[in-house]
């Protein structure tokens, strides 16, 4: 299965949500991990079935606790838990401080993700930068996608995430803008900044930014989900994307095997 990381160059232009509603959507099984070191956002927002609280000392810190025992899956969906709805999750730290309880988990995690037999591992990495601790988890991932607003700072800052992080992941790259549906010319212009720069950036998608949708990813939503904005312009890119880390990697190209393919060598 294949890890994709969910990041901001910038503030808090909704990678959580985002993540909570494509892991909502995604078309296998998934597991969404909190890889934020600023602390958990679920937590807060969301319940266990039934409306229980969730545990907030099971996740990526006790994982850290555990990991001495290896990170298989089964370590690792021990210390998830299942939020209403069906979502399986993975808390992040409470806090920033119990951070450097992490130690050197955060490489071996990336890994492990990635390898997961029992399905994909979306992992919210919130914001990144070259010295952030969480930079190995998305070194690991197939797909790597940035969440911007259309704003003038947000989109600067994505440029400059951008060139930065080209150099340190070989990772696919997309990229999420979250704006108003009616702000097509913003999300245009944001492409056009793209199109200039040489970081190649092949995968970019609209998310409606729609308040009465994400309203349900924080507990205040009433009526028909299915029928939010949200909810209609995250389909089609969760589809996308599912599809996207669906497909084998790319090999590296072998020239003996290029020069002798299988099955004509010694023929």
């Amino acid at each position: 299965m294949a890890l994709v990381a969910l990041a901001s160059a910038k503030g808090s232009p909704g990678v959580t949500t985002a993540g909570l509603v494509i892991g909502a959507l995604w078309p296998r099984q998934v597991l969404l991990a909190e890889c934020d070191p600023a602390g958990s956002d679920v937590a807060i927002r969301m319940t266990a079935p039934g409306g229980a609280p969730l545990n907030s000392d099971r996740g990526l810190v006790s994982l850290a606790a555990a990991s001495r025992k290896g990170l298989s899956d089964e370590v690792i969906l021990a210390h998830s838990q299942q939020l209403d709805g069906g979502l399986d999750v993975m808390l992040g730290v409470r806090s920033p401080e119990q951070v450097g309880g992490m130690g050197g988990l955060w490489h071996p995690l990336g890994i492990s993700f990635n390898q997961m037999q029992y399905g994909d591992v979306l992992a919210d990495c919130g914001r990144i930068g070259a010295a952030s601790p969480q930079l190995p988890v998305i070194q690991s991932a197939r797909l790597v996608v940035l969440v911007c607003t259309a704003t003038g700072s947000s989109v600067a800052h994505l440029r400059e995430r951008l060139s930065s992080l080209v150099h340190h992941v070989d990772a696919q790259l997309g990229v999420i803008v979250v704006a108003d549906p009616k702000r097509r010319d913003g999300v245009k212009q944001v492409w056009s900044v793209l199109d200039a720069m040489s970081v190649p950036v092949r995968h970019r998608w609209h998310l409606a930014y729609d308040p009465a949708g994400a309203a349900f990813f924080d507990g205040r939503g009433h009526g028909r989900l299915d029928k939010t904005q949200l909810i209609r312009s995250a389909t089609d890119i969760t589809a996308e994307m599912a599809a996207l880390v669906a497909a084998p990697p790319p090999r590296d190209f072998d020239m003996a095997n290029a020069a002798f393919p299988p099955g004509e060598w010694g023929q």
